[in-house]
């Protein structure tokens, strides 16, 4: 027959057994809840979002081009414009953005082509004369990733001469050139023959006036 210290005994033996037990089931649930909250993404913060680069803000002229790239290691993401007609003859500004680096000994030339089928607003109209004409070479400021090309002056691709208010359409490219292009391989006229332009790598083109 169980006695009153028998049944005290037993109780003391379960409590013994319960009790690790038990706190080995909290700590699993425990363990089991975190788990959970990391696979469901619950109380969990997503990780930062780096902030991609900036693209280069350039002081630009008014009027956005549609450049034409032409590949090679400089890439112009945007190029704007503006024409001054005020002085009977146009005078051309160019700015914007360029990506890579200009090797040593190498610069980056505008060239200028007036288009055959287009015309000045002179009486009979001056046509584009299709031939290739240099101007400057651009000026870049590394650090902003920015360049310009001020005051160019277009009216010699112009046949016989440019004398309208208005002016026709005019090719612009951005070619890579040697450092002494401007003295080897340019005329007093700032002609560039065709075979000479046909040599040189056109980093990107488009149009300008109309």
């Amino acid at each position: 027959m169980a006695t009153a210290d028998d049944d005290g005994r037993r109780r003391s033996r379960w409590t013994r057994l319960a009790v690790p037990v038990l706190t080995g089931t909290a700590m699993i649930l425990i363990v089991s809840a975190i788990g959970y909250s990391a696979t469901t993404g619950t109380g969990r913060s997503s990780p930062p979002v780096l902030p991609s680069a900036a693209a280069p803000v350039c002081d630009q002229p008014p009027t956005l081009a549609l450049v034409r790239p032409g590949g090679g290691p400089i890439t112009f993401p945007q190029v704007s414009y503006a024409i001054d007609h005020s002085g009977g003859r146009p005078r051309i500004d160019l700015a914007g953005s360029y990506q890579g680096v200009i090797d040593e000994g190498k610069r980056v030339a505008v060239i200028v082509r007036g288009e055959p089928g287009s015309y000045d607003s002179a009486a009979g109209g001056h046509p584009g004369e299709g031939r290739f004409y240099y101007q400057r070479e651009i000026q870049v400021d590394e650090q902003a990733g920015c360049w310009t090309a001020l005051s160019l002056s277009p009216a010699l691709s112009l046949s016989p001469a440019y004398h309208g208010p208005d002016g026709p359409l005019w090719h612009i490219y951005l070619v890579l050139v040697p450092a002494d292009f401007a003295v080897t391989s340019v005329s007093a006229r700032g002609h560039v023959e065709d075979a000479v332009f046909g040599s040189l790598e056109v980093l990107a083109d488009f149009l300008v006036g109309g």
